[in-house]
């Protein structure tokens, strides 16, 4: 009953799979000659930090360099962005970022702050997944409708945390509000999805919203109660959990996705020899199952498809962010 259409995105990245499922190239046109920095912009235990982890062995061997992974999160993500963006185009600093983040982040502080998409160049997408509201079981919440009703009854108390202001969770969250009519919660904003799971766990938090991968081992053990997933249909790695527009808010469909990006300024063999090296690294076995197994939908676009994934999202948030009132802080 649940095996609704593919959203538009996940139609668009789905449609790539037996393109990318090809063997990567034998030589890359290019190759690193020192160390290679992964910017990650979150903090440890996150999705972007998970899936940058897994695949870093692989990439390590194609590329014949060390790839290290370094974490620089901020509540709003800008700072890994900003040192890519300031990096050498010699393809030996990558940004793993949410592509969405990166949209919504210029939204709020491009005017103050100055524009980073500009400033990168798409490589690939690498995962999509669902975005899930979940709270711990001591909450007293056990479903959806539980969470809105609290939140109605305690007014504006009830506390939500987001790894980040104005990131993907947060503009979620506001969309949400704003469909159920006022509905109004406090916004937790974090570094990163590893910090926020762990005050959630520890009650610091009634509920949160993060990508559902990040949080799938905690929600097996039952140390997390999940809610809602943000997309149309349900998503494969939870078919129990319901998701918003079938539950509350009929028509919620917000994915999400992550990828990598290297300074604007980096020459087009870089940029595809990197592009041929993390498709290899997402399509190696181990890697893929592991990422399927957590709830990662493996795409591995072109350069070509993740910019045009990310013009969508900016049509789609800069509407959602104005009707919100979402407005930069100092972060």
């Amino acid at each position: 009953m649940h095996r609704q259409a593919l959203t538009r995105r996940a139609a668009m990245l789905a449609c790539c799979a037996p393109l990318l499922a090809r063997p990567a190239l034998a030589t890359p046109g290019w190759r690193p000659t020192q160390a290679v920095k992964l910017i990650v912009s979150a903090a440890p235990g996150g999705t972007q930090d998970i899936h940058a982890r897994a695949a870093a062995p692989v990439l390590s061997e194609r590329i014949g360099q060390a790839v290290v992974v370094e974490n620089n999160g901020t509540a709003s993500g800008r700072g890994a962005g900003a040192i890519v963006a300031r990096a050498a185009p010699d393809g030996h600093t990558l940004l793993v970022a949410s592509g969405d983040g990166l949209v919504l982040s210029d939204i709020l502080f491009g005017r103050q702050q100055g524009l980073l998409r500009p400033r990168l160049a798409p490589v690939t997408l690498t995962i999509g997944a669902s975005q899930l509201l979940v709270t711990h079981p001591g909450s007293g919440i056990r479903g959806v409708a539980d969470y809105v009703a609290e939140a109605r009854r305690r007014r504006g108390a009830l506390t939500l945390g987001v790894p980040g202001h104005g990131g993907i969770a947060h503009v979620i969250s506001e969309m949400l509000n704003r469909q159920l009519g006022g509905v109004e919660v406090v916004h937790v904003p974090y570094r990163g999805g590893g910090p926020a799971t762990l005050d959630l766990m520890a009650g610091q938090l009634d509920a949160m919203i993060i990508t559902l991968p990040a949080v799938t081992a905690h929600v097996r053990a039952g140390r997390l109660v999940p809610l809602a997933v943000s997309t149309a249909a349900r998503d494969p790695a939870m078919p129990e959990v319901p998701t918003l527009a079938e539950t509350v808010a009929p028509g919620f469909d917000v994915p999400s996705t992550q990828g990598i990006l290297l300074p604007a300024a980096t020459p087009a063999p870089i940029i595809e020899a990197w592009h041929e090296a993390w498709r290899a690294a997402l399509f190696d076995p181990a890697v893929n199952r592991r990422l399927s197994e957590l709830g990662f939908i493996v795409t591995a676009s072109t350069p070509a498809e993740f910019l045009a994934s990310i013009t969508d999202s900016e049509r789609r948030f800069a509407a959602a962010i104005e009707a919100a009132g979402i407005r930069a802080e100092t972060v």
